[in-house]
């Protein structure tokens, strides 16, 4: 039988004194109302790029093959424009990552509550050594590599940084 109460989803994420759900209630509606509008944008906006994200990086084909003439001429013309020479495709390779966990840092820093800032320093670094365990033991095409997990890491840091600059509200139920 289902239980009488069921706590709102991401429990550790919302506030604290969001109401439990009774079965009798408009569920989406009340999981919904002790979330703040910060709250929400994250968890949109954390699936979407987790999605992006899980789909680049499990894909069991490396994203770069049969693309290889558009790297180099993508560093090609980054050296054209004055990127140093001495940047090649390590470095590219780890920007990117960078670049793709920052969106990661910021959605899942914008979820959680205040007090529980620490999860989003945790997150890009689980995620990441998940990631990379994963392309280590069962995707042999891929290569798993402990730069990955550094510049994911240093990627989802930078946005959760990004988020701390963005104000939070109030849910609805603590403007009542």
């Amino acid at each position: 039988m289902w239980p009488t109460k069921l706590r709102v989803p991401f429990v550790l994420f919302v506030n604290p004194r969001s109401p439990t759900l009774t079965s009798h209630q408009s569920d989406r509606r009340s999981a919904r109302r002790g979330l703040s509008a910060r709250q929400w944008v994250g968890a949109v906006g954390l699936g979407a790029v987790l999605l992006a994200a899980l789909a680049i990086t499990l894909n069991p084909t490396p994203v770069e093959r049969g693309r290889s003439d558009t790297v180099w001429a993508f560093l090609d013309m980054l050296h054209r424009i004055g990127i140093p020479e001495s940047f090649g495709y390590l470095e590219l390779e780890f920007t990117a990552n960078i670049i793709m966990f920052l969106p990661l840092g910021f959605f899942f820093a914008l979820l959680v509550a205040e007090r529980s800032w620490w999860l989003a320093l945790a997150f890009p670094l689980v995620l990441s050594i998940g990631i990379e365990l994963t392309q280590l033991l069962v995707l042999p095409e891929r290569f798993a590599d402990i730069s990955d997990v550094i510049a994911n890491s240093l990627g989802g840091w930078l946005g959760a940084g990004v988020a701390a600059f963005v104000p939070r509200g109030k849910s609805a139920d603590e403007l009542r």
